[in-house]
């Protein structure tokens, strides 16, 4: 699973830019350059609004299994900040689904039904 993450982060980046390059050859360079500042900016917005929100939920939170689950969603928030603010659109896509509240709770519930039986982390997981 590892290596497999490994080579996603290595080749990842090449596939942005050529998607990039390949845009520039049909939109423009302009049209390019606004369309990814303007994704740097929406998700560094959605990105601040959902921080907020899951930072209050996990001080709120009771239990061992509310603070686990929290503390998930908060990584999810932040590494889907740091896709967002790489140019590239698939990066920026992986970035929302990662920030998006509605997505996110069902990325937590997949990773919590997943380390359940394999872990002594447990999470409360909410469905929607």
């Amino acid at each position: 699973m590892l290596a497999y993450l490994i080579i996603l982060l290595l080749v990842l980046p090449f596939v942005d830019l050529f998607i990039l390059v390949e845009l520039t050859g049909i939109i423009g360079f302009w049209t390019t350059l606004v369309l990814i500042l303007l994704t740097g900016i929406i998700g560094a917005g959605i990105v601040k609004k959902e921080g907020i929100k899951v930072l209050g939920k996990l001080q709120r939170s009771v239990t061992a299994e509310e603070v686990s689950r929290n503390i998930l969603e908060g990584a999810l928030v932040v590494f889907g900040g740091l896709l967002l603010l790489s140019p590239g659109l698939i990066t920026d896509f992986l970035g929302l689904l990662m920030v998006w509240s509605p997505t996110r709770a069902r990325i937590v519930v997949k990773v919590a039904e997943r380390f359940k039986d394999r872990s002594n982390v447990h999470f409360e997981v909410q469905r929607f």
